[in-house]
């Protein structure tokens, strides 16, 4: 339990499975986690590096547990817990795990909650960042259809600073606070010669334009996806892989290039060999130095350079260096960049007093409190880039800090 940040029994919904009881299992999760379903299909899973069989027999396998209890001891309609609503209102920036999970324990603390979603659907990059694959769309509108029965209001098509601002929101709307959970999915650009290049995406752009396939906007509003055949994919990462995975199932011959080696990968170890069995191929400690274009401005091919362990730093880690004479070519007329994200710096713009830091995160104190009276933030906003699980305790810890300073 150590290794949960939000503090799932584990212990107790492990003996509920293994004594065939699946609905014990599934309510003893959702007593402290709001989205059972989701953890156990893309948490980190934190917990298994510190099972105490990890280093005997190997971890026991908590998250495809959990996934279990959740798919199956889940009974067709969660039956809310009753309490008793205060006067008091409170507004939630954002849809995505960060502002589901606050609104989870703000309801079930008695406030009368409503999310506010700048897209037309609920559930951030969960909806639009996370491959249908990893987290099926219908899993999803479960998890939020659960979480809406709490008495939690959604209220889409709301961009904060431009549908409404805060001081409408506090004046003119009634609400006693504000949590900022608008997350960190504004890509990070990869500085090289032809990125400008046709054929060039980045992580979240391009999950997010296979997630709208399926839909009538994308063909509507996004008409000119055009992928090539021969992919490569920049990054190490859950975004990079993801993307490396989805364009495999589109039919398309995928590279995945990045600086270090397999095991060092910010993606668990099942999740690589998975990729790896579905044909993406792995090009380790190497890294793109320039895209090359064609006669038409797209991509036609990707010089890249050979990188290997050269010495300690000062904090005793391995640097990696270039190895000279090590230059070879990628032949790609597809590059999709997946190097990191960065909270969107919109949001300084749109809410005058909010200090923001260098790296575009959200100045708090220890209660999650901004920089503006009776606004707070959490999430990836505060935190930058951080796994998904993360995102969720953050949401639930300054929910918990709001109940008890409003109260």
């Amino acid at each position: 339990m150590d290794g949960c940040p939000i503090g799932v029994d584990i212990p107790a919904f492990v003996r509920q499975v293994r004594d065939g009881n699946l609905n014990g299992a599934y309510q003893v999760i959702r007593d402290t986690n709001p989205l059972p379903a989701i953890c156990g299909r893309i948490c980190s899973a934190q917990c298994e590096s510190q099972c105490v069989l990890k280093d005997k027999d190997g971890a026991i396998a908590i998250r495809a547990l959990e996934r279990f209890a959740a798919d199956f001891g889940r009974t067709r309609m969660v039956k809310p817990k009753l309490v008793d609503r205060t006067a008091k209102k409170i507004a939630i920036i954002g849809s995505g795990p960060t502002g589901l999970s606050a609104a989870f324990v703000l309801s079930q603390r008695g406030f009368s909650v409503t999310i506010f979603e700048s897209f037309d659907r609920a559930g951030g990059m969960l909806r639009y960042g996370v491959p249908e694959f990893r987290v099926p769309k219908k899993i999803l509108d479960s998890e939020i259809n659960d979480i809406r029965s709490l008495d939690v209001k959604l209220e889409m098509n709301c961009l904060v600073g431009r549908t409404f601002t805060l001081d409408e929101l506090f004046n003119r709307e009634g609400y006693h606070a504000v949590l900022l959970a608008t997350g960190a999915a504004v890509p990070r650009f990869l500085d090289v010669p032809g990125v400008n290049l046709g054929g060039v995406y980045y992580g979240e752009e391009f999950l997010m334009r296979v997630n709208l396939m399926k839909t009538g906007i994308f063909s509507r509003y996004i008409p000119n996806f055009v992928i090539g055949s021969k992919i490569l994919v920049v990054g190490s990462g859950n975004t990079a892989l993801d993307c490396a995975r989805s364009a495999v199932r589109l039919g398309r011959e995928v590279h995945l290039i990045f600086k270090a080696t397999e095991d060092d990968m910010r993606v668990r170890s099942i999740e690589r060999e998975y990729a790896k069995e579905e044909g993406v191929k792995m090009e380790s400690l190497a890294r793109p130095v320039e895209i090359i274009g064609g006669p038409d401005n797209f991509v036609k091919t990707v010089k890249c350079v050979r990188m290997d362990y050269a010495q300690l730093d000062k904090k005793g880690n391995w640097t990696l260096d270039e190895v000279p004479g090590s230059e070879f070519e990628i032949e790609a007329d597809t590059v999709i960049v997946a190097i990191g994200h960065k909270p969107n710096g919109l949001l300084a713009k749109l809410c005058p007093g909010l200090e923001i830091a260098e790296d575009g995160t959200i100045e708090v104190d220890e209660d999650g409190l901004t920089t503006l009276n009776r606004v707070y933030a959490a999430g990836n906003v505060v935190s930058n880039a951080r796994p998904f699980i993360d995102a969720v305790a953050s949401g639930m810890l300054v929910a918990e800090s709001m109940a008890e300073k409003i109260n």
